[in-house]
């Protein structure tokens, strides 16, 4: 019994060793699946996992992408279709194959062309102009052209035989590799081309009317010096000339041995030297006073304004405001001394003044010389109207007379009140 129990005890214990041993096998052969087959396999899973998750994120990515692309696609499209619309709407413009046959013509150009599905066959330039010249001008730009494009002004005719202008621009497309089209863009300027007509008839006229007015001022000059002349020679003769005839008589007629008539007739003489001293000085006044020539603007103003004041019983004032002392070129000065004598002459003869005051007034740049009177004054409209008038003449000898010097003349006149002229000269 005891040896069938060690016996027993040693296969017992043999078999607990066989069992370990299965028992390691078993857990390495499990841990050899585990790092060799479930672990790679557990991670090529999570890897196809992750795959599949970057590939739905993609993919959802790419539909929202593409849902963009059409909404931007279908938005592209609407504006396109809005802006063929506009085109075809307000523009001129057309497509034309090289050899001028037509490929598409706006809506807008087929009104104004008068185009129809029915004339498709025609030539662009058929369809554009009814006259041969015309059309022969436009196929020849077509021709020489259609390389390097084109723009200018044409000129069509409709079939109701209307002139129609036209800024015509020609620009080729390519639209394949051996394929060109012609994009032609115009713009009526139909309207714009009267405009110029009538701008070129008005300047023709206002042409014709200075080239009359300066006749007109050319004959009035003339006339003005043959009068002048006149009525110098008329003083001369009539005021001095006789005076002098009368002193020579008189002088003849002295007596030496009448000692009381003799001296009757010298303190006569002596009253008759005098009116011709003032006659002479009066003459030589009126045609280039001295102190304009001695001593410049300002004398001559003064003296002529204390001269006229005698002369018309008005009361003629002049100021100088700012105690202008220069000298002028002589051009300059006889033309202000000329036009202040016809502003003061004016407002003595016309505007029946009592009071006429003349300033004169200056600054770096700038002389000015301002004349006011307080007559009856008049319609500076109405005068302009009426140029031919004897006043209008006035007005416009003072106009032409200060550009010769470069200055500006303002004037500003109230009915009832009076008038302001005022002569500005560049110095």
């Amino acid at each position: 019994v005891s040896q069938y129990d060690i016996e027993a005890h040693e296969k017992v214990t043999e078999q607990r060793k066989i069992e370990y041993w299965i028992f390691a096998f078993t857990l390495f052969v499990l841990l050899m699946e585990f790092f060799f087959i479930f672990k790679p396999t557990n991670k090529k899973i999570e890897n196809l996992i992750a795959k599949l998750l970057a590939s739905e994120k993609k993919a959802l990515k790419l539909a929202y992408d593409t849902e963009i692309i059409s909404e931007i696609k279908e938005n592209s499209v609407k504006e396109l279709k809005s802006l063929n619309h506009a085109m075809e709407n307000t523009l001129l413009y057309c497509r034309i194959a090289p050899d001028g046959s037509i490929i598409h013509v706006g809506e807008k150009f087929a009104k104004l062309l008068n185009y129809t599905k029915f004339s498709s066959h025609k030539k662009f330039s058929e369809v554009l102009t009814t006259d041969e010249k015309e059309q022969l001008n436009i196929d020849r730009i077509i021709f020489e052209k259609q390389r390097s494009g084109w723009q200018g002004e044409i000129k069509i005719s409709n079939k109701e035989n209307q002139t129609i202008w036209l800024d015509l621009s020609m620009v080729p497309v390519m639209i394949k590799k051996d394929e060109l089209e012609l994009l032609i863009v115009c713009f009526n300027i139909t309207e714009r081309k009267k405009a110029q007509r009538e701008v070129e008839r008005l300047n023709l006229e206002n042409s014709n009317e200075k080239i009359n007015q300066q006749k007109i001022i050319s004959s009035k000059i003339v006339e003005n010096q043959e009068n002048e002349q006149n009525r110098i020679a008329k003083e001369i003769h009539d005021g001095i000339g006789q005076m002098l005839t009368g002193l020579k008589f008189s002088l003849e007629s002295i007596n030496l041995e009448d000692k009381e008539k003799s001296a009757q007739k010298i303190e006569y003489l002596k009253k008759l030297s005098l009116d011709i001293i003032k006659g002479v000085r009066t003459a030589t006044f009126n045609l280039m006073p001295p102190e304009l020539s001695d001593h410049g603007i300002v004398s001559s103003l003064a003296k002529l304004t204390q001269e006229l004041s005698k002369l018309t019983g008005k009361e003629i004032l002049f100021y100088n405001k700012t105690d202008f002392d220069q000298r002028l070129d002589s051009l300059i000065e006889i033309n202000i001394y000329r036009l202040t004598q016809e502003a003061i002459n004016n407002a003595i003869k016309y505007a029946e003044s009592s009071h006429i005051i003349v300033q004169l007034s200056h600054s770096e740049t700038l002389l000015s010389v301002i004349i006011d009177d307080n007559g009856k004054g008049f319609d500076i409209n109405a005068v302009d109207k009426k140029r031919n008038s004897e006043s209008g003449m006035g007005l416009l000898f003072m106009k032409e007379r200060i550009q010769y010097i470069n200055g500006r003349v303002f004037i500003k006149s109230i009915p009832g009140e009076g008038t302001r002229i005022t002569f500005n000269i560049p110095i």
